[in-house]
């Protein structure tokens, strides 16, 4: 049985892992500071991201030979504790989570050999993904994609069916009315295809650049589309059997049923695109 050995790379590792569950205790047992309850969840997809590249974490602790970058990977690393502290100082979960990601990816980059350098970009493009365009971008833009598809229904319904008015994220038709919320605008949904997508997109086949780069730039839409097929199945349902039935399960059953059809929509074009591109050849 082989002797435990200490490396230098060891103490760096066990800071890591307690900054990262001072923070699961603070946002999942102390349950302070989120508004959004699977805003927790995204202490997962840390833990899915190391699993998926176990095999450079584990060699850059154990490592004891040549290093990597050290450099870049100190420079990811102080990027990284910036943007962790500044999500403890505000607080910002979405901080502290890429500054997580940030982190992992600047230890790997430093401690492991050269030949994991791929495994630590990818480690630090997941956090970017999941956090920054998975999470920040649609909150900003949360308000504006509520307006429009509320606005959209009302036009589609009104067309085709019955008088449907809107008012800001609100929907009115006959003696009901509905609200267009965070959640039915596509925000959850975005945030889950992006990290699903990019945990796809590194445990699938070889891809070219350009395709990956359309599948990562279609999530948006299909989120959106979809969840606009979803506002109008609620409102239908809320004219035709009223409010009880349009609520509750019925209303997350849609939610359910709209994410599995985009993840459907992005695997059917995943496929279409592998068979473009061999006609091309």
């Amino acid at each position: 049985m082989s002797k435990f050995k200490i490396t230098p790379a060891l103490f760096p590792w066990a800071i890591l892992v307690y900054m990262y569950f001072h923070s699961v205790y603070q946002y999942v047992i102390l349950k302070t500071s989120f508004s959004n309850s699977d805003q927790p969840l995204l202490f997962a997809t840390v833990l899915v991201v190391c699993w998926i590249e176990r095999k450079a974490v584990l060699v850059s602790i154990v490592q004891d030979g040549k290093a990597g970058y050290p450099l870049y990977g100190l420079a990811t690393l102080i990027f990284g504790l910036i943007i962790y502290i500044s999500g403890q100082l505000y607080p910002f979960i979405y901080f502290e989570i890429w500054g997580l990601f940030l982190m992992t990816s600047g230890f790997v980059m430093g401690f492991a050999p050269k030949d994991y350098i791929r495994s630590a970009l990818f480690i630090g493009l997941a956090g970017t993904v999941f956090v920054v365009l998975g999470r920040v971008a649609p909150e900003l833009l949360s308000s504006e994609l509520a307006k429009g598809l509320a606005s959209v229904t009302a036009s589609i319904i009104s067309a085709v069916l019955f008088p449907v008015t809107s008012n800001g994220v609100s929907l009115y038709f006959g003696p009901y009315s509905a609200e267009v919320a965070h959640a039915c605008s596509g925000m959850n949904s975005i945030f889950s295809l992006f990290a699903l997508s990019v945990l796809y997109l590194r445990e699938g086949v070889q891809r070219k650049y350009w395709h990956i780069g359309v599948l990562i730039l279609l999530v948006i839409p299909i989120a959106i589309l979809t969840n606009l097929v979803r506002v109008m199945i609620l409102v239908l349902m809320t004219w035709y059997f009223g409010n009880r039935y349009a609520q509750g399960i019925y209303h997350d059953a849609t939610g359910i049923m709209v994410f599995i059809i985009a993840l459907v929509l992005l695997a059917v074009i995943d496929k279409a695109m592998f068979v473009i591109d061999d006609k091309i050849k």
